[in-house]
């Protein structure tokens, strides 16, 4: 008890009011673009976050809010996405994870994150020239992609590329595509989760810091939901793609400046 009372002022002095406003900017970001996309929380507020915290702060904070947020959301995205397409997906990802982790020893972080980089890019190159699937494809197409979902996790803890440009590409409505996103980022947010605690990256620090971000996110996910409503078919995936592609420059650029 006398431990946790100390912890827990620690992280009172740590949380300055510099740090606790940059943060709640940061999360409302990504927040509104998951609310609209369905996608892409951890992979905007990590950037931001560590532009003031080491990353093993803000990836754990970051995961921890996707976590959260998700569960909150879960009822009423699992009312309205597409199960038979995520089951299959969730096959692979399973599959291909522990695999990229095994990859990943053999091969350096940076050299990772420009091939998932390169891919990710054509991939929306295809989807911006207009690249669609006429039907939902087979349940091994679908595997396949969930597998090198797992295998980007696994690679560069970046599991969304394959499977944003497979409900992107597929004919399903944009109800369905952002309510099957965000249930695969819930899977896969456990899976981190239950990596960071074995690790030792989650503690009070970063428990504190989710917690004290959990209602902007509910903000900016309700305030991403509102434009996503008003929005259209058209819309939502033009910003999505966009999204992604802004994400895998992101990633290229990170990766060239770990190489340099």
């Amino acid at each position: 008890m006398h431990d946790l009372t100390i912890a827990i002022g620690d992280l009172g002095a740590a949380l300055t009011p510099k740090l606790v406003l940059m943060s709640i900017a940061s999360i409302f970001v990504a927040a509104v673009l998951r609310g609209f996309t369905g996608f892409g929380f951890a992979l905007a507020a990590v950037p931001l976050l560590g532009l003031f915290m080491a990353p093993t702060e803000a990836v754990p904070v970051a995961i921890g809010l996707q976590l959260a947020g998700s569960l909150l959301d879960f009822r009423k995205a699992s009312q309205s996405c597409d199960w038979p397409s995520l089951r299959w997906l969730m096959i692979g990802a399973l599959i291909g994870s522990p695999l990229g982790t095994l990859i990943l020893t053999e091969i350096p972080a940076p050299i990772s994150r420009l091939v998932i980089s390169s891919i990710t890019l054509l991939a929306v190159f295809a989807l911006g020239r207009g690249f669609a699937l006429p039907a939902i494809p087979p349940r091994p197409v679908t595997s396949i992609t969930g597998f090198f979902s797992g295998l980007f996790n696994g690679l560069a803890a970046m599991p969304g590329p394959p499977v944003v440009a497979y409900y992107m590409s597929v004919p399903l409505p944009r109800l369905a595509t952002r309510a099957s996103l965000m249930v695969f980022f819930l899977m896969t947010s456990i899976t981190a989760t239950i990596t960071f605690v074995s690790v030792g990256l989650l503690n009070v620090y970063t428990i504190g810091l989710s917690l004290l971000g959990l209602p902007v996110m509910w903000l900016g996910t309700r305030l991403g939901e509102i434009a996503f409503r008003r929005g259209n078919d058209a819309m939502h995936r033009q910003v999505s793609i966009i999204s992604l592609g802004a994400i895998a420059l992101v990633s290229a650029v990170k990766g060239v400046s770990e190489l340099t």
